[in-house]
């Protein structure tokens, strides 16, 4: 996407008519990806992305960034899955990926693949109060969508809301991020590639995958990631994707498609 020229942000039809601008956090984002603010003018969408030739809008809504595209399809914040996820450790039971990192209390972790959070808000619950992620997205779009939420989405969980907090977004694409780091950087390091061929679709996450980066995984970039993680390296592993990588281990998977690729750094098995 040409960032200075097929995508810009505007604020609510609400803000603007009361000459309210965007806010801190929004304007924030735009500052920092170059993306140009346009008044709303009590313009609808279409038109506005008509009038400036956008591809792609952001528009401010109320705790909410929302991306408009010139088709019709747009995007937004949510967490997914990992509502029930967070239910499901808040009650005691076990979650798989928490399980299979070997998170825990306090631990740094390095999560590549950022998407909307979902995996990285499940894991800053399991890491505690003093633990922190790290969360690569090499999508400005998904990016600026993401971060904004993770600040705002209206959860009524403190705990939640708390783990959500302890997530720093990167824009950047995790193979030069990896390999520029030393040697035992973080406790984890976490990838869950987008495939061409998801196991299921759903309206919701379609047009995230349009921004996604398809770009394969390889062992050049996993044996970064060892050589950054204290104890061990988790890819999320879907049933035929990933045969031309080498593991430790392949962990879950048993009654479902998805299973968790494992290299152990200097911990062992």
């Amino acid at each position: 996407m040409d960032k200075e020229k097929a995508w810009a942000i505007t604020t609510s039809k609400a803000r603007g008519k009361h000459g309210i601008g965007l806010t801190g956090d929004a304007q924030a984002l735009a500052d920092e990806l170059h993306i140009p603010v346009i008044d709303r003018n009590n313009k609808g969408i279409p038109k506005l992305m008509e009038l400036y030739q956008l591809d792609c809008i952001l528009v401010e809504e109320e705790d909410e960034l929302i991306a408009h595209w010139n088709d019709g399809a747009h995007l937004t914040f949510h967490p997914g899955m990992a509502v029930p996820r967070i239910k499901q450790m808040k009650d005691g039971e076990l979650e798989m990926l928490v399980q299979v990192a070997g998170i825990r209390p306090g631990d740094e972790i390095l999560d590549c693949t950022l998407g909307m959070g979902s995996d990285a808000i499940v894991m800053a619950f399991a890491a505690g109060d003093q633990g922190h992620i790290t969360s690569l997205e090499s999508s400005p779009l998904i990016y600026a969508i993401t971060t904004y939420g993770l600040k705002h989405w209206p959860t009524g969980s403190w705990r939640m809301k708390e783990a959500m907090a302890r997530i720093t977004p990167v824009n950047s694409k995790y193979e030069p991020y990896l390999a520029n780091l030393t040697e035992n950087a973080y406790d984890i390091v976490y990838l869950d590639p987008m495939f061409e061929r998801p196991i299921m679709e759903s309206s919701g996450i379609a047009p995230l995958r349009r921004e996604a980066d398809y770009a394969p995984l390889t062992q050049e970039t996993l044996e970064y990631a060892k050589r950054a993680a204290k104890r061990r390296v988790v890819v999320k592993h879907r049933a035929g994707t990933l045969q031309h990588l080498q593991f430790d281990e392949i962990l879950g998977g048993r009654y479902s498609a998805i299973a968790y690729g494992v290299l152990y750094a200097n911990e062992r098995k």
